[in-house]
């Protein structure tokens, strides 16, 4: 029993002691793996240290030289604002030494100034005691004196005086020209129309000469049938492919044409359906003619015209004088007179209507009695136009007093239209009737000699007595010769008169 005790407590410090050992085993091993691990970490840590430590150094490397760079940049700054300034000190320098140079100069006109009021006082005073003593010593007041002296002056220097008032009549002439000249130009070079005439036949061109003979019809009764139905004559002969509508009636032969033309296309061409077809032109001219008005005032840009003027506008299109479209020429005189508006500060708007509407006459002209201003001022006025308006449309030829600058542009616009190379179609006689009018006229003067119309009535020459009329008679009668000239004819454009006054001395030696 003993035995086994001990046996037991032996085994039980054995087991004990075995037991120790492994703990202390297993806590060394514990304590090294502890220690291993603090290694490990302290390692890394330092690792991590040091690339934190590189990192760091690199980035203030980085912020040193960024630095050293804007420090750099900065100098670089000043030094440029450093030599600005000196530039801008030298230069309140230049103007301060430039400012009082100015104020010396200032000073010494103020001083010049004084001096030449005081001298011009002086001399006043001298001039006043002077013509005092003057008129006491010829007993004349000072206005005798001067008219005394200003007649002396004229008869010894009036030779010397024309030649001034030549020259600077001339060179006023020549600057009025000019300015005309390019005033005129601009306004027609904003306006290059063509040439407007209208022709007394229109051309229509067939497919074929087959069509000729189904105009004619059997025995003539086509051709027949439709001049009795426009009124128009139909001219068919030997030319190829063409016949010939004959009319002095524009209406008529538009209407004419539009209705050969639909019948060239329709081939049913007979009596029955020529009648039918030119019914149908004719009951579409009314509306025809309204919207040619309309078309015009579009394409111009005018508005505020009455409804009923409007068809009168539109014909304007069948209407002619002297072989002249008025419609063309109404636009043409338009956009004339609106160009020469606007160049000299005039109204353009009202030049515009004005140079469309100033033949408004013309178109009922065939149909009421008196002159076309009148006709149109009687309509311009019934429809309430504007007064400058209807001033326009009867004074453009003088028939009335002209009350505003827009009514004499629309004149020379108008004579501008009229006298352009074949825009018009005057009469011989009444050619040859104006150029004898205007020689009778300058002869009619007291002093005229001889008197010749030049250049198509463009120029008169007139030649005048020297023994009887004097140079500064000479300019005055020229001027009354062209005045009664201008108020006694019409004519297009202007005329020059060209006096002459020449004085021939014979003497003889022997």
């Amino acid at each position: 029993m003993i035995e086994n005790l001990l046996s037991l407590l032996v085994g039980g410090a054995l087991a004990a002691g075995v037991l120790h050992f492994i703990h202390i085993k297993w806590i060394k091993n514990i304590n090294l793996e502890a220690e291993e691990q603090a290694k490990k970490i302290a390692e890394i840590t330092i690792a991590q240290g040091k690339n934190q430590q590189a990192i760091f150094q690199q980035q203030i490397n980085a912020d040193r030289e960024k630095l050293y760079a804007e420090r750099s940049e900065f100098r670089g700054k000043e030094q440029r604002i450093a030599e600005l300034e000196q530039k801008l000190i030298a230069r309140e320098d230049k103007l301060d030494m430039k400012f009082e140079e100015i104020e010396k100069k200032l000073e010494a006109v103020r001083t010049r100034e004084d001096n030449l009021q005081k001298e011009r006082a002086h001399q006043d005073q001298i001039l006043q005691e002077l013509q005092t003593e003057l008129s006491q010593v010829a007993k004349l007041s000072p206005d005798e004196a001067k008219q005394l002296l200003l007649k002396r002056t004229e008869d010894r220097y009036e030779q010397d005086i024309l030649k001034v008032i030549e020259k600077k009549r001339k060179e006023l002439q020549i600057r009025e020209v000019e300015l005309s000249k390019e005033i005129l130009i601009k306004s027609m070079q904003q306006y290059a129309g063509d040439v407007t005439g209208e022709t007394t036949q229109t051309l229509i061109h067939l497919d074929s000469d087959d069509i000729k003979g189904k105009l004619i019809g059997k025995e003539g009764r086509n051709i027949i049938a439709f001049e009795r139905a426009t009124g128009v004559s139909l001219v068919i002969d030997d030319t190829p492919d063409t016949v010939f509508i004959s009319s002095f009636d524009l209406f008529r032969r538009y209407i004419a044409k539009k209705s050969l033309e639909a019948l060239i296309v329709d081939k049913r061409i007979q009596p029955a359906r020529i009648e039918e077809i030119v019914e149908e032109n004719l009951k579409e001219a009314e509306k025809l003619i309204y919207d040619l008005g309309q078309k015009t005032l579009t394409e111009m840009g005018i508005i505020g015209i009455p409804d009923e003027i409007i068809p009168l506008i539109g014909k304007f299109r069948f209407r002619t004088s002297y072989g002249q479209n008025i419609l063309m020429h109404s636009k043409e005189v338009a956009y004339i007179a609106e160009s020469i508006a606007r160049l000299i500060g005039a109204d353009p708007v009202l030049a515009l209507k004005g140079g469309l509407l100033h033949d408004l006459g013309k178109s009922l002209d065939h149909d009421i009695e008196g002159t076309h201003p009148e006709i149109g001022g009687k309509i311009a006025r019934k429809y309430g136009l504007d007064e400058r308006l209807i001033n326009i449309i009867e004074g453009h030829h003088d028939g009335v007093p002209q009350i505003c600058i827009e009514t004499k542009i629309v004149q020379i616009a108008d004579a501008i239209s009229a006298v352009r190379p074949g825009a018009r179609r005057m009469n011989a006689d009444d050619y040859v009737k104006r150029i004898q009018e205007m020689e009778n006229i300058a002869m009619s003067f007291s002093g005229v000699s001889k008197a010749y119309a030049l250049s198509a009535g463009r120029e008169v020459r007139v030649f005048v007595d020297a023994d009887t009329i004097s140079d500064l008679e000479a300019e005055k009668l020229a001027q009354e010769i062209a005045g009664s000239i201008e108020a006694n004819l019409s004519y297009p454009g202007e005329v020059k008169i060209n006096l002459i006054r020449e004085r021939r001395i014979v003497e003889y030696a022997r």
